[in-house]
């Protein structure tokens, strides 16, 4: 997909999703927990525990922290628990996220549009002219339409029987493990450690399974004789970086450009509103 298309649908596509929550309950985190979230498509239900008002609007919007164009607010900051339910049946865990669209507009009165920026970005490519993946990564044979996608970082439920779950789970520093995966979760994973957006201009479509390790640049053997200390159990300080393990393990290549990426600007947004 060309750069000025990916730019074009990225605007074009609507902030609201058609369907609502029937219920829905937004309240402000008291308790130390760790954020995460639980999306049942089937069942429509949604569990939002202990994440920041930010971290469920890049869920909602499908935004990286560094694509998000907020205010120097207080609200984005806090942390909330939310419990939705849809009396109906949900086709994926990206549908239910654009489900939350409707109920932070009503809640916090958020308004937001899209828009692209010239930044420094990463374009994603195949490193093998012939299109051959890397050892690490496979077609699945794992039937995982209904998960959507995710790119806020949390785990995805999804096993049944002794099949494999679909999605990722956390897998500990310079690790990344997925099943069932589509190209744009892929990104969602990688994005974040470099601090930038990525685009995707492989070409790939479908789902896959991969498994790729990597030395995290903090833990390096040259950053750690600098600063000193020890790599986290399971990291080889010798390993390769993030972007040879790609190339050597997945068949993929990130290529550095600037470029227009698009962004989600924060017009709006007001401290939590009673239920």
């Amino acid at each position: 997909m060309k750069l000025s298309l990916l730019c074009l649908l990225w605007l074009i596509l609507p902030l609201t999703t058609q369907s609502d929550f029937e219920v829905a309950s937004v309240k402000l985190n008291r308790t130390n927990e760790r954020g995460r979230m639980n999306a049942v498509p089937a069942s429509g239900r949604l569990v939002i525990t202990g994440m920041t008002v930010k971290e469920v609007i890049q869920g909602a919007y499908g935004v990286q922290y560094f694509e998000l164009v907020a205010p120097d607010s207080p609200v984005m900051s806090q942390r909330i628990d939310i419990e939705a339910k849809t009396e109906h049946p949900v086709a994926s865990t990206i549908e239910m996220q654009r489900m939350l669209q409707p109920l932070l507009a009503d809640r916090f009165k958020l308004a937001a549009h899209r828009d692209t920026r010239e930044m420094n970005a990463l374009v994603m490519v195949l490193a093998n002219k012939d299109g051959r993946f890397g050892p690490k990564m496979k077609k699945t044979e794992t039937a995982c339409e209904a998960v959507g996608t995710a790119v806020t970082g949390f785990a995805i439920a999804g096993a049944r029987g002794d099949k494999p779950a679909c999605g990722f789970t956390p897998s500990g520093a310079g690790r990344i493990v997925g099943i069932g995966l589509d190209m744009r979760t892929i990104v969602g994973l990688i994005a974040p450690s470099q601090r930038m957006s990525i685009v995707d201009q492989t070409g790939l479509q479908g789902r896959y399974d991969i498994d790729v390790t990597y030395t995290p640049e903090p833990f390096s053997a040259t950053a750690l004789g600098q600063r000193g200390g020890s790599p986290p159990p399971g990291v080889d300080p010798n390993g390769p970086s993030l972007f040879q393990a790609l190339e050597e393990q997945l068949g993929l290549k990130l290529q550095p450009k600037k470029m227009p990426v698009p962004v989600l600007v924060i017009d709006h947004i007001e401290p939590l509103q009673d239920n």
